[in-house]
């Protein structure tokens, strides 16, 4: 079932943003619903700073799939021919955007996000 709730942790005020243990930066869900989430944040991490924005729709909009097309937007750039696949603990999203599929799930009474350009960050 393909509910975006299922693999987010909490998504309301302002949330903490961690590479590793290490806190990098915060943000916060301007819109969150069944089928699209948006994340924006900023980070300070590895000599390197800047915005983070990240947002998923399930285009499909089917409570019942467990695949299907999707759009992705990374940092500004847009992948509409994304597509995903959601299990009981995962929501695997395949993207042109990122080289490997980007994992999402809960972990820790916060989201998990594994693959994002090469690294796993938690929002919590």
């Amino acid at each position: 079932m393909a509910k975006l709730g299922q693999y987010f942790g909490p998504h309301t005020g302002t949330r903490k943003i961690y590479l590793g243990i290490f806190q990098v930066g915060s943000g916060n869900f301007p819109n969150f619903s069944d089928f699209q989430a948006e994340f924006n944040g900023s980070y300070a991490a590895l000599g390197h700073s800047g915005t983070f924005k990240i947002r998923l729709k399930l285009t499909d909009q089917n409570a019942g799939n467990t695949s299907g097309p999707c759009q992705v937007m990374l940092n500004g750039k847009t992948d509409k021919a994304a597509s995903y696949k959601a299990d009981a603990q995962k929501l695997t999203i395949k993207t042109s955007l990122n080289d490997s599929p980007l994992q999402i799930y809960k972990r820790q009474n916060g989201t998990q996000v594994d693959h994002i350009s090469d690294h796993n960050i938690w929002i919590g």
